[in-house]
């Protein structure tokens, strides 16, 4: 096998965590859109990439409204809906763990997803959780694709190549389940992934 998809992957990775940090350092206001249509014509690999990229973007989104919060504890309906944007990433978390594991991954999702952070720069109570809301509903939609994309994938262990792109998208989901976890200072944590030998 080719060692290109690898370097791509990392490229593409690195660019991601550089455009993290971007992200990581915006302010109330500054919008973060996505859209994002799976391409079957694509390899698996650049298939399972572009819903890393969709996953970082939430990410950013995620740090945006975790500094935006009051230094406390978050106010509810706040609460609840970290509680369930972090739910939503357990369900990418999960999926990703099964395909990893080499488990069936059975469902159907759709071909594309799109948000236009339209709330971004509402900052009250209802804008905090309106963010979260479309932030959840924009990780459930992924979480949709990697189903779909998994349907795909040849039974049995993935290539090294397909492990390193659904590792990618594993680790991107445990950063924003783990920034949740700690403004919301429990002690939840993400599903732990198979032994891989």
């Amino acid at each position: 096998m080719s060692r290109f998809p690898v370097r791509l992957i990392g490229a593409i990775s690195l660019a991601a965590v550089v455009g993290l940090g971007a992200v990581g350092s915006a302010v109330a206001g500054d919008r973060i859109p996505v859209s994002s249509v799976d391409n079957t014509g694509l390899s698996l690999v650049n298939r399972i990439a572009a819903v890393d990229n969709v996953v970082v973007a939430m990410d950013g989104r995620i740090v945006r409204i975790l500094s935006a919060l009051p230094a406390s504890h978050p106010p509810s309906p706040i609460l609840e809906a970290l509680t369930a944007t972090r739910s939503s990433l357990g369900t990418i978390i999960g999926t990703i763990n099964a395909q990893l594991c080499n488990q069936d991954v059975i469902g159907s999702g759709d071909a594309s997803l799109a948000d236009g952070d339209v709330y971004a720069a509402d900052g009250t109570a209802t804008g905090l959780t309106n963010q979260l809301g479309s932030v959840s509903r924009v990780l459930t939609e992924a979480n949709g694709r990697l189903v779909r994309i998994s349907g795909a994938i040849p039974p049995g262990p993935p290539t090294d190549e397909l492990h390193s792109a659904l590792t990618a998208v594993r680790d991107s989901s445990v950063a924003g389940f783990d920034a949740i976890t700690v403004s919301l200072g429990d002690a939840i944590h993400p599903p732990s992934p198979c032994s891989i030998t």
